[in-house]
């Protein structure tokens, strides 16, 4: 899985859903409370579906890990 940039809004660090796979998303979504999507407007555009990228980095580096597992377990 590769690891997300994040774009600078308004002085914070934010991923959007979108820049997702479908499948990442979805698992993202299942995990993460409702309210931690934002809307950010910027220079006159919405961005939807914004998560603060510390709240998706540690969700990456926890799929990394069981990820690991499981091929660990796949032997």
């Amino acid at each position: 899985m590769t690891k997300l940039i994040p774009i600078f809004i308004n002085g914070g660090k934010w991923i959007q859903l979108s820049q997702l796979s479908k499948e990442q998303a979805l698992k993202l979504k299942s995990w993460l409370p409702v309210s931690c999507l934002k809307k950010i407007m910027f220079q006159g555009s919405e961005f939807t579906e914004c998560l603060d990228f510390e709240t998706y980095e540690y969700w990456f580096r926890t799929q990394q890990v069981s990820e690991q597992k499981q091929a660990l377990l796949d032997f």
